[in-house]
């Protein structure tokens, strides 16, 4: 089973020229009753280059009436070696995964920021990802 593309949205812009994207990918057959889905978060430099990112899987079952959620998990890879994972932890909770991972970026060894990612997986009755 191939990982389908549902979007890519740009999330944001900051001043410094850095950026974020975010996509939702779906494996499943929508007859099945059941998918498992991931919604990525992209860190981008102000070079373009892609400094880490963090992934909330969920999967699910779904009805036709209701859904529910039967796991979630998150996982955030790095990229460039300025930033480092401070924390995450993943809960599921109806027919939502939900995610947050804090990301430390360091300087001379030393955190001079971080960043909070904040993200739900939503499967509705019907299997549709959002």
């Amino acid at each position: 089973m191939k990982w389908r593309d549902v979007h890519e949205t740009v999330v944001a812009y900051y001043e410094d020229g850095s950026y974020m994207t975010e996509e939702i990918s779906e494996q499943g057959i929508r007859a099945s009753g059941s998918k498992t889905g991931t919604k990525t978060r992209n860190y981008y430099n102000s070079n373009n280059d892609l400094a880490w990112k963090v992934v909330l899987t969920g999967k699910f079952t779904y009805t036709g009436s209701s859904a529910t959620c039967t796991s979630s998990s998150i996982n955030a890879t790095i990229y460039n070696s300025a930033w480092y994972v401070v924390s995450k932890s993943s809960s599921k909770t109806s027919n939502k995964a939900k995610g947050t991972a804090v990301m430390g970026e360091k300087a001379l060894g030393v955190t001079v920021g971080k960043v909070q990612v904040d993200l739900t997986l939503t499967c509705d009755a019907n299997g549709n990802l959002s």
